[in-house]
């Protein structure tokens, strides 16, 4: 053999391990398994979700069926809201997407048990106790905030922590908590707009039941853009950098400010009414503070969470790019955003920077499928590979790239 042979041996063979360290520390292409009857994790969640519907099932039963009308098109509107929202969170899982039965776990932990076992049961309590200790003044403007941010992101808290002892190798890193935290909370948004739209319905004691439902569900959808998900995503993700895994190292502060921030944002929407004491200019302030605050501590909390993932990326690529199959300016077109643009900027023409926008697609379904056979050569990968080489054909992309 000569040395040219064995240096290219030699490499292959680092280009492989890497792979194989990232799939194992990474845990992409791991399948999820709800039903683990030797876990823990799985009774309680269960336990919780029978209580949960047990709740729910006493809480809308003995109304259902007076306002039937209005509870279906509340169910429909925020249905339809929540969908929405679902395709853009699976849209911006960019990186090894979560699995769609872990995804179906976070929804119901953040529509069953985190609403009806927990959030409902202490907040109607606390809500009680307010007005008589500190008057009903001081309750209408502030006890909200000083209720919600703490029981209802510790319920949600309480899921992920769950979800994560179900599924160890799968949520790893900060942007595993932004994701699924984010699921959690849509779960619990969906439903606490339904029952804030049902509640509407029932107050006028079917007096417009489906008017007062679709005023109610078209209320709480036009605010959606700053909610539960936004708020359980930075919390989840903190908790994780509180926690630490084997994929992502313990940062205390960044995890205590991440939590921090999901809770306050929480406090500062619910009480917007009285931190703008009565002034409709400083609630439009402090309600606008809030968006802007709030996806600015999301964007910084992705921005931190993208480099582990790129990494991986890069890892379990290796090998493909070791043997030919790609370029490492492709790989680098897929992450970095400055990367991004470069590489769809240098395209020579508009039919080539949309073919170079599906390569970019293409060669991250290349990862996914390297992940999901543990980089062994299948059917699977080897359909990847070839559309990642129609793609560059089609862009004329070349060896050069």
């Amino acid at each position: 053999m000569s040395d040219t042979d064995t240096a290219t041996d030699s490499s292959s063979t680092a280009a492989q391990r890497r792979q194989r360290e990232a799939l194992e520390v990474s845990g992409w292409g791991e399948r999820f398994e709800f039903v683990q009857p030797h876990n823990l994790s799985f009774w309680v969640y269960l336990a919780l979700t029978a209580v949960g519907l047990f709740q729910a099932w006493a809480y809308f039963a003995p109304e259902a069926g007076f306002y039937a009308d209005g509870f279906a098109i509340s169910a429909v509107l925020c249905g339809l809201c929540g969908l929405a929202w679902f395709a853009w969170f699976r849209h911006i899982d960019r990186w090894e997407r979560q699995p769609g039965r872990l995804v179906a776990a976070a929804l119901l932990w953040g529509a069953i048990p985190a609403t009806f076992a927990f959030a409902m049961t202490v907040n109607s309590a606390m809500l009680s106790i307010y007005p008589k200790l500190l008057g009903q003044e001081w309750s209408a403007n502030w006890a909200a905030g000083a209720t919600a941010p703490i029981t209802e992101e510790a319920a949600k808290l309480c899921g992920f922590i769950l979800l994560m002892g179900l599924a160890p190798r799968l949520i790893r890193t900060a942007n595993d908590g932004l994701i699924v935290g984010a699921f959690i909370g849509l779960g619990f948004a969906i439903f606490e707009d339904f029952l804030y739209a049902a509640n509407s319905t029932a107050r006028t004691f079917g007096t417009d039941p489906v008017g007062n439902a679709v005023q109610m569900s078209v209320t709480r959808i036009g605010v959606s853009f700053i909610s539960h998900p936004l708020f359980s995503a930075l919390v989840c993700a903190g908790a994780l950098y509180l926690i630490g895994t084997k994929a992502q190292p313990r940062r205390i502060g960044l995890g205590s400010a991440f939590v921090a921030a999901g809770m306050f944002l929480h406090f500062t929407w619910d009480d917007a009414a009285g931190l703008g004491g009565g002034n409709p200019l400083v609630l439009i302030g402090v309600m606008f503070g809030s968006i802007v605050i709030g996806f600015t501590m999301l964007t910084i909390a992705f921005r931190r969470a993208a480099p582990r993932e790129h990494q991986f990326v890069r890892d379990i690529l290796a090998p493909e790019v070791e043997a030919g199959a790609l370029t490492a300016a492709e790989v680098d077109g897929v992450l970095g955003k400055k990367a991004r643009k470069a590489f769809l900027k240098s395209a020579p023409d508009r039919r080539s920077r949309r073919a170079r926008k599906h390569l970019r697609r293409a060669i991250l379904d290349l990862a996914h499928d390297v992940a999901h056979d543990k980089g062994s050569d299948s059917e699977a990968v080897r359909h990847s590979r070839a559309e990642v080489e129609r793609l560059r054909a089609k862009a004329d992309l070349g060896r050069g790239v």
